[in-house]
């Protein structure tokens, strides 16, 4: 079993949320950070990217190389969140 850095994650998906303050509404920042508050760190992620897919929302290229960088370190399929992210990304 493999053992996470929890804080860093945190730190990560916090990162994140911040990159994106100027495009979420505070209602869709505070579901992301419920799931942070709680631990339950793959939910932050996959709803954060599900909020920006069902939205319809733009993303800056700094923003999806932190959701590559948190799906590497939490050991998810990047791959997804790539095919997920697709027209998304600004600046890439």
């Amino acid at each position: 079993m493999t053992t996470y850095d929890y804080q860093s994650i945190e730190n990560l998906l916090l990162r994140l949320l911040d990159l994106l303050l100027k495009i979420f509404t505070n209602s869709e920042r505070n579901e992301v950070q419920d799931f942070i508050d709680a631990g339950e760190y793959g939910l932050a992620l996959e709803t954060l990217v599900d909020i920006v897919i069902e939205e319809n929302k733009q993303i800056s290229g700094e923003a999806f190389a932190l959701v590559c960088e948190l799906a590497d370190v939490m050991q998810l399929d990047k791959k997804v969140f790539e095919e997920k992210l697709r027209g998304h990304v600004t600046d890439s």
